[in-house]
């Protein structure tokens, strides 16, 4: 039976400890949808095996470290819900390393203001409030004036300076949003189980020990604004099946009671779990106990080669903890009077839930904001492409202990660029002046939901980056319309943090 690709889905779970699998839990929190092109791949280093065979042909080469990979597109968008992350916000925490979830909403009192050509603007909340907020947090400024998506450049006492102007002073008790904000970390970085239902019911792929390597975010006017995510993990298992302290244990009687169990985690396919029960059956009997998983049926067969073999799903002492459900046989009774078994039901590869994903639609490239330049440049940039770059550098942690050779992971490198298409303005000096003497730069990217020419709350993504300098510069052609066509590269300026996702 052909098995359909369109109904696969994916779900990312935090691990507690790196690469050791976590099982989606939740239909609302654990699940992000798929686009066509979604992968995941298992790979291993092949070790060349130098031992001569009285052959001019080459020994059997033996498998070294493991390196599987996942490649993820996600449409960049909010969950709906303000001061909710979206579903795909692991993603986003992973590959920058941290996250702030802002759940109260803080409003201005009297002396905020737009600012000008020497001042730069700011907003001033109430006595102590100011050390609510962090650099580079996004504030949704709902002002009379229109709302403005601004970041925290700094905090002064209870002055939040501006990242841009705008051009009002917003009057007090206006509201400033509730944002979730992804922000750089030089360690601590969250890894994630990632599951792969492939045709919801076709086979699970699992990658253990996640990390983001590469995040791409691509927004081209008029088109969806989306993200592709490049995955890599430390192990990768194939229809896993996880044993627990409540699904260890079988009871049997080959002539005399026994007990075998396997040992807890989870096992990298079915013939895995296959080899370590019969092991654990074989090590308690003195018959010859064969356990064996079919790939044609999904189903596993006991046999045995004594006189006589009962399986006690019921009546064993630990029937409570039975392994039985887990191969597929049913626990209600024993199984009696024969010397092979095989298990009632296949095992299923469904998703344990069904998944809930956010309520938004993906967000168009059109009534965006871009600004770029200095703190008075709040002008909307026209730019019609605009890709952000972030790449991390993985280092294994090695181990002759570990499975896989690998201990588990650490990013240790991180690079931001943004390349950036505009058409090209008569008279406009200032980005190559810009380039050729290595300005400090910011960047802002703001995309969402507009109404009345407002900003909605809940649907609005910021991408903020303090500090750039143009690092390449050209002029090019766009359907025959002259383009601008740079690149900003990030950098850490005193320690602080050159990118932040709102």
């Amino acid at each position: 039976m052909a098995l359909q690709n369109r109904k696969s889905v994916m779900a990312i779970k935090a691990e507690v400890t790196e690469s050791v699998p976590v099982t989606p839990t939740s239909a609302v929190n654990d699940y992000i949808p798929l686009q066509e092109g979604f992968e995941m791949t298992p790979a291993f280093d092949t070790l060349a095996n130098a031992e001569l065979t009285g052959s001019i042909g080459q020994a059997k080469p033996v498998l070294g470290f493991e390196n599987p990979s996942a490649t993820i597109s996600h449409y960049i968008k909010h969950s709906g819900v303000e001061g909710q992350e979206p579903n795909f916000g692991l993603l986003l925490e992973s590959a920058l390393g941290q996250k702030d979830v802002n759940a109260t909403e803080y409003d201005t009192v009297a002396g905020s203001q737009g600012g000008s050509s020497t001042v730069r603007g700011k907003v001033v909340v109430d006595a102590g409030e100011g050390a609510q907020f962090q650099y580079g947090q996004g504030l949704l400024i709902k002002s009379s004036g229109g709302y403005k998506i601004r970041n925290v450049h700094s905090i002064s006492t209870d002055d939040l300076n501006l990242s841009f102007n705008i051009d009002h002073n917003p009057a007090s008790a206006t509201n400033l949003g509730k944002a979730v904000m992804y922000f750089p970390a030089n360690e601590g970085h969250p890894t994630f189980s990632t599951w792969l239902y492939r045709a919801n019911g076709g086979a699970i792929e699992m990658m253990a020990g996640s990390r983001v390597t590469e995040m791409s975010i691509e927004a081209n006017a008029g088109e969806f604004v989306n993200g592709n995510f490049t995955v890599e993990g430390v192990e990768y298992y194939f229809n896993p099946i996880e044993i627990t302290a409540t699904s260890k244990y079988i009871d049997f009687n080959d002539g005399g009671v026994k007990v075998a169990q396997v040992a807890e985690g989870f096992y990298k396919d079915p013939h895995d779990l296959a080899s370590a029960l019969q092991t654990a059956m074989d090590g308690v009997s003195s018959d010859t106990i064969s356990v064996v998983f079919n790939d044609s049926t999904g189903k596993f067969t006991i046999s045995t080669n004594g006189a006589s073999l009962s399986l006690l799903w019921a009546t064993g002492a630990n029937a409570a903890n039975s392994i039985g459900t887990k191969i597929g046989f049913l626990v209600a009774s024993d199984d009696t009077a024969a010397l092979t078994y095989t298990s009632d039901n296949e095992l299923s590869y469904a998703a344990p839930q069904v998944p809930s994903y956010d309520g938004t639609s993906p967000i168009v490239g059109k009534a965006n904001e871009v600004l770029f330049g200095d703190f008075d440049d709040y002008g909307c940039f026209g730019a019609s492409n605009v890709t952000i770059t972030l790449s991390n550098t993985k280092a294994d942690l090695l181990s002759l202990c570990a499975t896989s050779g690998k201990e588990g992971s650490l990013i240790a490198g991180r690079e931001l660029s943004i390349d950036v298409v505009a058409r090209l303005e008569k008279h406009d000096a200032d980005k190559f002046k810009r380039f050729r003497q290595g300005l400090q730069t910011a960047f802002t990217y703001n995309v969402g939901e507009k109404s009345g020419g407002n900003w909605v709350a809940g649907k609005c993504i910021n991408f903020y980056v303090p500090t750039a300098t143009i690092s390449s510069f050209s002029l090019g052609d766009q359907d025959g319309v002259i383009t601008l066509n740079m690149t900003l590269s990030a950098y850490v300026e005193s320690g602080a943090n050159e990118f932040f996702v709102n």
